[in-house]
């Protein structure tokens, strides 16, 4: 793309890429995590991992790392939860960068999901705030691995279900203007997050496999309560309700 095509206000060739790594407890899984981004194809690339109240020293397995790619580390001392911990890296990293990508630290990118994702934002900058793409859901206790094909965007289906995967790329615009997660909500933050900015940004999907999400038996559909899930999907209703009729929730 040509240098004159803008970003968050700026003209640049090449977006500045941030990768939010949430950790709580998968310091053992952690490297590969961060591996899975040393080996993209793509130049501006920096890591934020935060280390968010651990029992297990996940900063620890920072130190033999060395990719020339630089990590930002933040530690919380005691756990705040995906939400916040999200929310504090793109505080952390926010004059730095043009495009977030989201990786938990139990998950994978594969080759080129940086690249495709920030080719596909590219075509049209000043009205994406998410790239997203398919996946592996692979199970590290049985060893089976399933496919995950996601459907292009359709706003009506993402309004029923989470059609957008949990590693998208998000545009600095897109939060901005339509905010970060919510920090009261320990499952479906992701889809929440994803209503509002689609109200007001277009959403595209890239259909290929580009990472792999790992059934670990430590997932959130796994240790939190259904009646949180409950809650949680109830509270979205409300507020797309909410919003469709143009008041506050």
């Amino acid at each position: 793309m040509p240098a004159t095509d803008s970003v968050a206000g700026r003209s640049i060739a090449t977006p500045r890429v941030t990768v939010i790594i949430p950790c709580h407890n998968h310091a053992d899984m952690l490297p590969n995590a961060l591996r899975s981004v040393f080996i993209q194809d793509y130049s501006s690339v920096k890591i934020c991992v935060v280390d968010d109240g651990s029992s297990d020293n996940p900063q620890s397995v920072l130190k033999g790392l060395d990719s020339g790619i630089e990590i930002t580390l933040i530690r919380n001392e005691s756990p705040t939860g995906p939400s916040a911990a999200r929310n504090i890296a793109i505080d952390k990293m926010w004059n730095d960068t043009d495009l977030f990508m989201m990786l938990d630290a139990d998950d994978l990118y594969l080759q080129g999901k940086i690249r495709k994702s920030v080719e596909k934002f590219l075509e049209y900058p000043e009205y994406t705030g998410i790239i997203y793409t398919d996946a592996v859901i692979k199970n590290i206790n049985t060893g089976t691995e399933v496919h995950e094909f996601r459907t292009h965007f359709d706003r009506e289906e993402l309004e029923k279900e989470c059609i957008i995967s949990n590693t998208p790329m998000v545009s600095k615009m897109a939060f901005d203007r339509c905010g970060g997660y919510d920090v009261d909500m320990r499952t479906c933050e992701d889809w929440d997050l994803w209503l509002r900015i689609t109200e007001n940004f277009m959403a595209i999907h890239i259909p290929e496999t580009l990472h792999v999400y790992h059934v670990t038996g430590k997932n959130s559909s796994d240790v939190v309560p259904q009646e949180v899930w409950q809650e949680n999907w109830a509270k979205i209703s409300q507020r797309l309700a909410a919003r469709k009729h143009g008041s506050s929730y």
